[in-house]
């Protein structure tokens, strides 16, 4: 009679371990969630064509910078603070250095308001080979950015984006954030 009542105690032990070992795995992933949430990206070929299908039908921009782009800096931080103010705004960030700079990169988007977004870095050896997927005109002068509406026509802009026209983008596109002055 005993071994048949240690049976069911030795499945309540597998069972209460295998629970115990999930609720431990989903702590450590939550406890991961924010690094991850902030983690750079990346950017291999093809992965542009990605990032392109899946906002299908929705207006976006992707914003391409640098470390060692002066005017990269003013850029992030206009995007990054209409991102944070319109949750409905899909900024895509990528940054044209490597993964290896991602220490330098990441106080730089955090001081952007970008720290908890997902940041894609050129990740292929050969940059050039990214720069011609993203746009065959385009030879590498930064700040880049490319305003798409929702039928993924894009305006590039090269250099610094003025304010007049990103403000004029968001409200062609219905993206405009809401001013505390309007009633």
């Amino acid at each position: 009679m005993s071994a048949l009542r240690s049976r069911p105690t030795l499945r309540r032990l597998d069972t209460m371990t295998r629970l115990l070992a999930r609720f431990a795995a989903l702590l450590l992933l939550g406890a991961a969630l924010p690094a991850l949430a902030g983690a750079l990206t990346p950017l291999q070929p093809g992965d542009y064509a990605r990032i392109k299908s899946a906002r299908s039908g929705k207006p976006f921009i992707v914003t391409l910078w640098g470390l060692d782009c002066p005017y990269c800096k003013g850029n992030l931080a206009m995007l990054g603070a209409a991102a944070k103010a319109n949750r409905q705004l899909d900024l895509v960030v990528i940054a044209t250095d490597t993964p290896d700079d991602a220490p330098a990169l990441a106080p730089l988007l955090r001081q952007a308001g970008l720290g908890e977004r997902r940041t894609w870095v050129f990740g292929d050896a050969a940059p050039e080979r990214l720069r011609f997927e993203i746009d065959r005109q385009w030879h590498g002068e930064m700040p880049r950015t490319y305003l798409f509406d929702a039928d993924h026509q894009a305006t590039a802009v090269s250099g610094s984006l003025a304010a007049e026209d990103f403000h004029l983008w968001l409200r062609r596109n219905g993206l405009e954030a809401p001013r505390a002055d309007r009633p």
